[in-house]
């Protein structure tokens, strides 16, 4: 038994792992608000970057987290899934998705998020439970020029907003609470099972 984990047993406490990929910022605000959510609820967090590598391993419990950009997840968090997936496969393990797409309520939309996320557990060779979507930001004052002017045009086609002296964020944030939440049980389950 290691050191944590002897300490971990000791304490109760349990322990999460929130491990995200994010291009401009928004996933990760996101991530921070999860990770908030958590403590709150007693459970003690290591938020991360998957490019920090963080260890998978040491955690009872997973939360990863990434968005779509071009059609799929951040390649940064399908290869960190890809590493550590023989220990996600072992704990529990849950997964967000940030995607513009999401903040349309159509049946199209949802297919497409859908589509996301099946190629990802296709990418990666781990299903997560739970898995979400949360609609993300356009985060234009974020974004360089050409970026910019490809995401405005995008907008104006879909009816979207295209005002680029400000961002417009689509997430429901309550949805994001209601995640956390049920995040923050993870750790238990696994504990509940050792």
């Amino acid at each position: 038994m290691k050191l944590r984990d002897a300490e971990r047993t000791l304490t109760g406490m349990s322990d999460l792992l929130v491990v995200y990929a994010s291009t401009h910022g928004h996933t990760g605000r996101i991530a921070e608000r999860i990770a908030d959510v958590v403590r709150a609820e007693g459970v003690s967090v290591e938020l991360a970057t998957a490019g920090a590598d963080p260890e998978a391993l040491d955690h009872d419990a997973v939360v990863a987290g990434g968005s779509i950009h071009a059609g799929h997840h951040q390649h940064e968090l399908v290869e960190w899934v890809r590493r550590h997936r023989a220990t996600l496969r072992c704990r529990p393990a849950a997964l967000f998705t940030v995607c513009l797409t999401a903040a349309d309520d159509t049946d199209e939309a949802r297919a497409a998020t859908r589509t996301y996320l099946d190629e990802f557990v296709e990418a990666t060779d781990w299903t997560p439970e739970p898995a979400v979507t949360f609609a993300g930001a356009l985060q234009y004052r974020e974004y360089d020029f050409m970026t910019r002017l490809m995401m405005r045009l995008l907008m104006l086609k879909g009816h979207h907003p295209t005002d680029t002296s400000r961002d417009h964020d689509f997430t429901d944030w309550d949805a994001v609470e209601r995640f956390a939440r049920v995040c923050a049980d993870l750790p238990a389950d696994r504990r509940a099972h050792v």
